[in-house]
């Protein structure tokens, strides 16, 4: 008799169970579809086929182009306010007419290859459809075509290990994004290498590919720049080291330099009626011959042509041997200022970074500029 009321309980308890797991399935669908009806109100109206493009390789100082196709998902028309590349070496073009639901458009994006090496650009798109910016993505790489030998295409060594570079750029990061950028390598020693980088900033992490080098076999380190964990605006400086063994020290013959420009994310100024407007007279200083002079000076002319008042927050030389001058970091509407640039002979060779002034402004539309300095 006990047995059998024993029984009988656990029986009803099974039962109660699975009222209770079909009741929570039917919750959690009930849910998922409140999601899912969530989400499809508000979905972007713009719609790409692809954020990101790879545009392959290309050779110095051809331009390259990448297409991002879009199209209006949504019964409102669609148009694209504004493209803006970040970087005066992207140059856009885009469908300026509106859409109607089911139309298409392109924007395109051309690259003017100017520096050698990978590159890896972000774009922000503007539409009527959302106040925030759409960032797609360009990244390829320029060579150069008449490389053919080891020695041509791995110009650098650490002993017997050979490098694409020794000065790893990162030019254009905007606050809260990352960065990738990378370094070839070839094992021209007789031992299997192992690639290691020493002395690695808090802000940067690397992965290597392989792990492992044969000899005579190309390899490369992949390094990521993270934003969110610099502090400073604008230029940040500092130096890794490869390890050609276990143990190894730190020295200037196995010193890589890496340099990460810092942006600051000018995106919400646009909303602003008076907004400041930079130009500047040459990105390209001809300082002349240096010759037996310890010193020699040039002029570049920076000028507000905006409503608002231009800041220039940062001002900072890539190379030791270069010094800057300015009297005024921030500019009224209409108004001009000289910066004089100083090359020093005696502080040159101190840096693998070549001659150049960054400059940093409040300008959502320009907020970088680089001026490359040429002498003899």
């Amino acid at each position: 008799m006990i047995f059998n009321l024993f029984m009988l309980i656990c029986q009803l308890f099974i039962v109660f169970l699975h009222n209770m797991q079909m009741n929570m399935k039917k919750y959690i669908i009930c849910f998922a579809a409140a999601a899912l009806m969530s989400l499809g109100i508000n979905a972007q109206k713009i719609h790409f086929e692809k954020t990101t493009v790879n545009v392959g390789s290309t050779i110095w100082k051809k331009p390259v182009t990448a297409t991002f196709k879009f199209s209006n998902k949504d019964k409102a028309p669609l148009f694209v306010r504004e493209v803006d590349p970040g970087c005066g070496c992207l140059t856009p073009k885009w469908t300026t007419t509106a859409l109607q639901k089911g139309d298409d458009g392109e924007i395109k994006i051309t690259y003017d290859a100017q520096i050698l090496g990978s590159f890896d650009k972000i774009i922000d798109v503007y539409t009527n459809a959302d106040p925030k910016p759409i960032r797609i993505r360009m990244k390829g790489r320029v060579g150069n075509g008449e490389k053919k030998t080891i020695e041509d295409l791995y110009p650098y060594s650490i002993d017997d290990i050979l490098l694409s570079t020794n000065n790893v750029e990162f030019l254009e990061v905007n606050s809260g994004d990352s960065a990738k950028a990378e370094i070839e390598i070839y094992n021209n020693s007789q031992e299997v290498f192992t690639p290691n980088l020493m002395h690695l900033p808090s802000y940067i992490t690397a992965t290597y590919n392989p792990e492992m080098i044969a000899r005579g076999r190309r390899g490369k380190i992949e390094l990521t720049l993270h934003s969110d964990k610099l502090t400073d605006l604008g230029l940040n400086q500092t130096s890794i080291y490869l390890a050609r063994y276990s143990g190894d020290k730190v020295g200037s013959n196995n010193e890589i330099a890496v340099s990460a420009v810092l942006l600051p994310d000018l995106h919400y100024a646009e909303t602003f009626s008076k907004q400041p407007g930079f130009s500047i007279s040459t990105t390209d200083l001809d300082m002349g011959k240096l010759g037996k002079k310890k010193k020699i000076v040039g002029q570049v002319k920076i000028s507000n042509k905006g409503t608002g008042v231009l800041k220039l927050n940062k001002i900072q030389a890539f190379n030791q041997a270069i010094t800057v001058a300015l009297p005024k970091t921030e500019l009224q509407p209409g108004e001009t200022s000289i910066m004089k640039i100083t090359v020093d002979a005696r502080f040159l060779g101190l840096s693998k970074a070549s001659p150049r002034v960054l400059i940093i402004t409040n300008d959502p539309k320009h907020p970088k500029e680089v001026v490359n300095v040429h002498f003899e």
